[in-house]
């Protein structure tokens, strides 16, 4: 080993040895370390600026952990850079050195993996804020895109350090996980069913996050849709968690995907209303209805639709262009209340109260 001829000028008890390595070279391995912790924070600094900067240009923002996770990773980026370069000029005895390097170079890989991570989940968060209410195919793709490309990033950090850090054959690694992947989905054929589940998700697009669904006897709101599983959250706050490979043979129903919302009233009448009074009834109900913006005009309908005992019925039924439920259930007061509006005004007499066949439930 030998040493630069700046360090023949140091003092000698800065050159004395111990195990091979000089004073100085341990007194250079701690500043190392302080240079790097220094490198780390203004690299954050950096970091800070440089999203301030993007925020200009593209006005949505990230996400708290996603931004955490950019300025960690070009923080350690800094702090090994740094110390590769310090290290260079320490030269410690070769098994120290090989051994420093590859420290560095295992943050170095696990660095850069959390960058590549971090920028992936940048790409997907801006993507996720520029998508509108109605863009299904994103609010699906989105998320899955999210969890395969990190997964990928994983295997590819994983397969580099693998190769840099223990010379291993990368040909061997992928072959060694064709065969352990064909072993393990023959052991698990749930777990592959599970995920074919989530393919047909995928290109079938039954549905996207944030949509009103009814499966078999679940109904809620989508929350996450994952390679294995599906997560809805029920009307009464709770979680179920649904196997992909059940939605393949699963009856699906989207309520989020109706064009508009159907109501139907059965209104029974008293024989003592008479013709005249009847008529004009349905006929302003009728005109009320069809002058309301958010009906289908051409499906409304108000007729007499049965004779019985002790009353005889009157079909409501129309369809209201009505995004929510809170829409629609204001839409339907709007209608109780033209209803009996109209019964106070042309004396009709009702038999009993309107009873409203439901068409969702809430």
């Amino acid at each position: 080993m030998t040493w630069p001829d700046w360090v023949l000028h140091l003092p000698a008890p800065l050159r004395w040895s111990f195990l091979g390595v000089a004073a100085w070279q341990a007194i250079g391995v701690l500043v190392l370390v302080l240079a790097a912790l220094v490198a780390a924070l203004f690299g954050r600094i950096v970091a800070v600026r440089l999203l301030r900067f993007r925020s200009r240009f593209l006005p949505n923002r990230l996400t708290l952990e996603t931004e955490r996770a950019i300025r960690r990773a070009i923080g350690i980026l800094s702090g090994v850079a740094v110390s590769y370069l310090i290290l260079g000029e320490l030269v410690l005895p070769s098994h120290l050195d090989g051994f420093g390097r590859s420290i560095l170079c295992g943050i170095a890989i696990v660095a850069f993996g959390m960058l590549a991570y971090s920028m992936w989940d940048a790409v997907c968060d801006d993507i996720a804020s520029r998508a509108t209410g109605s863009d299904r195919a994103e609010r699906l793709l989105v998320p899955m895109a999210r969890k395969f490309v990190r997964a990928l990033i994983v295997l590819v950090a994983f397969l580099v350090g693998a190769t840099m850090l223990f010379n291993a054959d990368v040909r061997g690694i992928l072959a060694s996980l064709g065969i352990g992947g064909l072993v393990v989905a023959l052991a698990a054929k749930d777990s592959v069913e599970n995920v074919f589940g989530s393919l047909t998700i995928l290109f079938d697009m039954p549905f996207a996050i944030g949509d009103w669904v009814r499966i078999d006897k679940t109904e809620g709101i989508v929350e996450e849709i994952n390679l294995r599983s599906t997560r809805v959250r029920t009307f009464e706050d709770t979680v179920i968690t649904l196997p992909n490979a059940n939605l393949i043979r699963a009856s699906v129903e989207n309520v989020s995907s109706r064009r508009n919302r159907r109501q139907k009233l059965d209104l029974r009448l008293s024989y003592d209303t008479g013709p005249e009074a009847l008529d004009a009834f349905c006929r302003d109900l009728r005109a009320w209805l069809e002058r309301q913006p958010k009906t289908v005009r051409e499906k409304t309908i108000v007729d007499i639709q049965d004779f019985g005992e002790p009353s005889f019925g009157v079909l409501v039924q129309c369809h209201f262009d009505a995004k929510t439920q809170a829409e629609e259930l204001d839409l339907r007061h709007l209608l109780g209340l033209e209803i009996l509006r109209l019964r106070d005004k042309h004396k009709v007499m009702f038999a009993a109260h309107p009873r409203p066949e439901p068409t969702a439930k809430h």
